[in-house]
């Protein structure tokens, strides 16, 4: 899965030297091939996606799949055996026909094959929709219960404004926990967008190339 779906990601990503790569962190749950005219993609995004976050939406996007998976060959089986044979087979039109030649001999039929990538799509589709809820919600938690503490932090400081004397101690350690509140919010909001961004584009990747094969196989077999 993880040529495969760096393949994918590589129509959208310049990916960046290792050691400039900066670490996204995500609390809960990603050879170049030029495919720009199939995808009408224009420049690639530079997102810097680190190794850690490449292994970690690989290894969603194959639990998704492999939860997923019909039996018998479909789509699935198609693509990873495209996968492992690249080397082996380079010429892509070459390797299609032998990889569906096989599976043919299993019970693949090309309208299993397309059927069954339309389903991964949609299962794409929904998976996409809920990783944008669960980043709603995080939003929501990590977020906004720290603007709404900055906002009663900051009336406090005011109704005490004409005490300042005796509550000089306590306007100076609410303004440090602002000032540190701040900070977090920054951090959370950088890692939120940092890890939905990536998402969004590795999974838009992985539709997009879907598609590719989709319209390769309606082409060639």
């Amino acid at each position: 899965m993880s040529n495969f779906f760096k393949k994918a990601v590589g129509l959208f990503v310049e990916f960046e030297p290792e050691n400039d790569k900066p670490n996204f962190n995500n609390d809960d749950h990603l050879p170049k091939q030029s495919r720009s005219a199939v995808h009408n993609v224009s420049a690639p995004i530079s997102l810097g996606l680190s190794q850690a976050d490449m292994d970690k939406f690989s290894k969603h996007f194959e639990d998704l799949f492999d939860k997923a998976n019909l039996p018998g060959p479909d789509y699935y089986e198609f693509w990873k055996m495209m996968e492992t044979l690249e080397v082996a087979v380079p010429d892509e039109k070459v390797r299609m026909a032998a990889v569906y030649a096989t599976l043919k001999v299993q019970g693949l039929s090309k309208h299993t094959l397309l059927s069954s990538a339309a389903q991964y799509q949609k299962i794409l589709q929904t998976d996409k929709q809920e990783f944008q809820n669960a980043v709603n919600t995080k939003v929501l938690n990590e977020v906004q219960g720290r603007k709404n503490l900055i906002d009663n932090l900051e009336k406090i400081n005011n109704s005490n404004a004409e005490r300042i004397k005796q509550l000089t101690e306590e306007i100076t350690a609410n303004q440090t926990k602002i000032t540190a509140l701040k900070k977090e919010i920054i951090d959370e909001e950088n890692k939120i967008n940092s890890n939905q961004s990536g998402y969004h584009v590795a999974c838009d990747a992985m539709i997009s190339l879907i598609a590719s094969d989709v319209e390769k196989i309606n082409n060639n077999l």
